[in-house]
């Protein structure tokens, strides 16, 4: 630990020392360009700035050591924690990151992931703009809102095209098919939830009920999550860092089967987690993984 935070530490400060050189040789360039490159360079100062700030933050470094740097904020994303930076008028640097795979016990773990599902569907339930249905409603065309309620039937989704977010309560199955890119997609589910077809997400979570199964050419990032099992079949693609968890006490199971592929997590508890995975989810473990950085200006 000591060895990484004098790395980081001589990152930062070797950055910091960078930018000073850079703003020394601007103020030698003549008018109008001297004006734009300074100005240039104050943003991308910022941009330094922010970055520093968050690698300090993953590291677990007190940032009261660099009380110049812009302070963090961090939200919760599912599975993944978002991490920003920005001061005022400042860009914003944001990454996405997981956490690394520690050692926890079953009750943890059930714990972690229980809170997790309740979590998940009360967002979707309390919701302002949520839609209430009764009995088994099949979609063609996205709704008139993105946050829906299904009491007393199942939910068929075969929308055409792309959807910003879909966000769906259902007490009993769900079936999304289809060639459909979602931005957003997240279900909460008593009953077993199936992705098949050309079905794409860039943001998936679902907690199923004792299944969920993923086949066809589906690809996605996210979390699946059930009480008994979880199946990928055919050519279905789960990007890094996806989670699958089956937890429950009714011999749970985690499977891929022909050319499916998961990377991430994949874990049937109680049992044991799948050799070589490093990953699990922000909110379960400390140590964060970043895996993804945006700049908003």
């Amino acid at each position: 630990m000591e060895n990484k935070m004098g790395f980081v530490l001589t990152w930062v400060l070797g950055a910091l020392l960078l930018l000073t050189l850079l703003f020394t040789a601007l103020l030698h360039l003549p008018g109008n360009l001297r004006k734009h490159a300074v100005q240039v360079a104050g943003e991308v100062q910022k941009v330094y700035d922010a970055e520093s700030s968050l690698l300090l933050h993953l590291e677990g470094i007190p940032q009261s050591l660099f009380p110049e740097l812009p302070p963090v904020s961090a939200a919760s994303l599912g599975p993944y924690e978002r991490l920003c930076a920005t001061s005022g008028s400042a860009p914003t640097v944001c990454i996405t990151a997981v956490a690394e795979l520690q050692g926890l016990g079953y009750r943890e773990w059930h714990a972690g992931i229980q809170t997790y599902r309740e979590s998940l569907r009360e967002s979707i339930l309390a919701h302002p703009a949520l839609r209430r249905y009764s009995g088994n409603r099949r979609l063609f065309e996205a709704p008139g809102s993105s946050y829906l309620r299904v009491e007393d039937g199942d939910l068929r989704l075969h929308l055409p095209g792309s959807v910003t977010a879909l966000n769906a309560f259902v007490s009993g199955d769900v079936v999304v098919e289809g060639e459909t890119s979602y931005d957003t997609l997240r279900i909460y589910a008593l009953g077993r939830v199936t992705l098949k077809g050309d079905v794409r997400a860039a943001f998936l979570e679902v907690a199923g009920g004792e299944l969920v199964e993923v086949s066809g050419t589906v690809r996605f990032r996210g979390m699946l999550s059930a009480r008994r099992e979880i199946a990928l079949h055919g050519h279905a693609e789960a990007l890094y860092p996806s989670v699958a968890i089956a937890i429950g006490q009714n011999d749970p199971s985690v499977k891929l089967d022909g050319s499916a592929r998961l990377s991430g997590l994949l874990a049937a508890l109680p049992g044991e987690v799948r050799p070589g995975d490093s990953i699990m989810p922000a909110f379960l473990g400390e140590g964060r993984l970043a895996f993804e950085r945006e700049v908003r200006w």
